[in-house]
């Protein structure tokens, strides 16, 4: 049986007995383990994380995918807020921009160990960059970029023909 299905038995006994992980103890990477990868971890599975990180320390790789950590409303501990907010590294994000209301049809890059770019996505052709800078970008930072994003008259011109069309099937 491999740690992922341990953790997911040990979470689920915890869920219908209350008890540490039906009766085995506490989930607990095998010894030696190198990597651990735990995919779309939610606030249950974060505290076991936290207690593995903790016990191993440098010496395991923890990979966390589809984190999501910036929908986490709550950490158990300031310890665990810190942990997964400061100690882990981001190594590859792919998404819409969080501050739409600023940065309308824009995407977030970044793969790790360059910088984070933000993009619009015109109606036509790949994205285009309008940021890059080393840390994430902050709303204030999205809104300066779209602020001052130069859109060339035929990328208008574009996009406005398209828009009309798709207005025609409204």
């Amino acid at each position: 049986m491999g740690f992922a299905a341990k953790l997911a038995a040990e979470v689920e006994d915890d869920a219908d007995s209350g008890s540490g992980g039906g009766g085995g103890g506490p989930f607990k990477l095998p010894d030696g383990c190198e990597v651990a990868l735990f995919i779309s971890p939610g606030p249950r599975e974060y505290i076991i994380i936290e207690r593995i990180c903790n016990e191993v320390g440098m010496g395991t790789l923890v990979l966390l995918l589809n984190a999501r950590l910036e929908k986490m409303e709550k950490y158990a501990s300031a310890e665990a807020e810190e942990l997964f907010t400061k100690d882990f590294e981001s190594i590859f994000h792919l998404a819409a921009s969080p501050y739409q209301n600023v940065s309308p049809n824009c995407l977030v890059y970044h793969a790790y160990p360059n910088d984070w770019i933000l993009a619009r996505k015109p109606k036509v052709g790949p994205p285009k960059t309008i940021a890059r800078q080393e840390g994430t970008f902050s709303e204030e930072d999205c809104r300066l970029a779209f602020e001052n994003l130069e859109i060339g008259d035929v990328e208008k011109g574009v996009e406005d023909v398209l828009e009309n069309v798709a207005n025609w099937f409204k």
